[in-house]
């Protein structure tokens, strides 16, 4: 038995709003898509993004940038060389361009497999959570989420976030633009990946 001065403390509970947000077949309406893009398409001040497979769709590709045209620092953190699906990373790698030419500011993770699911948006609202930045996860896994507005804990998870692209390296459009044609030719076969539904 632990005594008094070793037992954990607790917080006492904040006064956050929270929803849960599934994505299980067959609802069909895609809960958590909704959620991410009304998300990043209200951010004004922020959004940062870790995600160990970012495949966005146009759409939401679209809305980030968005985000950074209207003034918003929008952060994605994905997975670098250790990563158990190369072939997802080199899918991901070919949407950094139009990204980093629009101001999202794009980071891989040095120090090991990277497998956080957290979207920080304004340092207000925070969604973690299984489902991935991509479409599979949003209409075909089986996946689920909680979305709270509680500044205390967006905060924390800043401090997280930043922790980790302290373990990162910042990619620039001049390294984008030199990767081997190797690269660009196993990243048309990530089409396939993300077309699996």
């Amino acid at each position: 038995m632990l005594s008094d001065a070793s037992e954990p403390e607790i917080a006492s509970p904040g006064s956050g709003l929270g929803m849960v947000i599934n994505s299980t077949r067959p609802r069909a309406l895609h809960a958590a898509r909704i959620l991410f893009q009304v998300l990043v398409a209200s951010a004004r001040k922020s959004i940062e993004i870790c995600s160990p497979y970012f495949l966005p769709d146009r759409s939401l590709c679209d809305e980030l940038l968005r985000a950074a045209a209207r003034g918003a620092s929008v952060s994605v953190l994905m997975p670098g060389k250790w990563n158990n699906h190369p072939i997802a990373r080199l899918a991901s790698r070919r949407r950094y361009g139009p990204l980093l030419r629009g101001g999202v500011k794009v980071f891989e993770y040095q120090a090991g497999m990277i497998h956080a699911k957290v979207l920080i948006v304004d340092g207000a609202w925070s969604v973690v959570g299984s489902t991935n930045f991509d479409n599979r996860s949003f209409g075909l896994n089986d996946e689920v989420n909680v979305a709270i507005l509680e500044r205390n804990l967006a905060a924390r998870l800043q401090a997280d976030f930043a922790d980790d692209l302290a373990k990162s390296r910042a990619v620039s459009i001049d390294e984008w633009r030199r990767r081997p044609l190797l690269e660009r030719v196993l990243a048309s076969l990530g089409r396939l990946f993300e077309r699996q539904e």
